[in-house]
């Protein structure tokens, strides 16, 4: 008879995470996959009594991390939508709190294409609200949500208070009043300067260089937020 070989997509190798109280046993494959931080890390030689994840009383310990958010992350990566009762929670999440520990999670370990789809997830949830797009995009580099949830901000009627400056941080709701109080002007600049005589450039007035005033939704504070914030088209 011959010796059975191990299938070359279905054999899984499982390994065990500890996240604060919690073990997580999970197929390795995915995660060697779809991560160069993980797949860096099964690499590592390590002895054979000594290797970590291959069972309960010697997990992989993830520091740091809470348990829901490796949860969340987990139901993407290993989804069940066949298996799954019609009531399960085991299905894709679906609050904005949930997404965000994705996003986070995987931007963490390189997971680039998890971190994509938490981003085309989010979106919707995130249109109305602008205040906690910036702070997201800031937190994890998402140039795309920056001027248009900028904009958001910049036309409400609501001034800058307590709470955009503790999710944006002094210098972006500093910068973001700067955007919301300037008006408009048409008139040429010069080396961050705006000249009566864009010839003549001996006569000069303050810069004024913005459009609009706050408060109002047809205006376009686009190239305003590009200088204040020095975004690049």
């Amino acid at each position: 008879m011959p010796v059975p070989k191990h299938h070359e997509q279905f054999y899984f190798t499982l390994i065990t995470f500890l996240v604060e109280d919690c073990l997580f046993r999970v197929p390795r494959d995915t995660l060697e996959s779809q991560s160069d931080v993980f797949r860096d890390l099964f690499l590592l030689p390590v002895e054979a009594d000594k290797a970590e994840g291959y069972s309960d009383t010697n997990p992989i310990v993830l520091e740091g991390i809470m348990k829901e958010e490796f949860q969340s992350l987990m139901k993407v990566l290993y989804p069940m939508p066949l298996t799954r009762s019609p009531h399960s929670s085991d299905g894709l999440p679906t609050t904005l709190e949930e997404w965000t520990g994705i996003l986070k999670l995987s931007k963490m370990w390189s997971f680039t294409n998890v971190q994509e789809f938490a981003i085309q997830q989010m979106e919707p949830m995130l249109s109305m609200k602008p205040l906690d797009k910036v702070a997201l995009a800031q937190d994890y580099g998402i140039t795309e949500w920056l001027i248009p949830g900028l904009l958001q901000l910049a036309r409400r009627e609501e001034p800058i208070g307590l709470e955009d400056v503790r999710k944006l941080g002094l210098d972006t709701a500093l910068k973001l009043a700067d955007v919301r109080e300037s008006t408009q002007s048409t008139m040429p600049t010069w080396a961050g300067r705006y000249y009566v005589n864009p010839i003549d450039r001996s006569v000069d007035m303050p810069a004024i260089t913005a459009t609009g005033p706050r408060g109002s939704t047809s205006c376009d504070f686009t190239n305003r937020i590009r200088q204040v914030f020095n975004l690049q088209e």
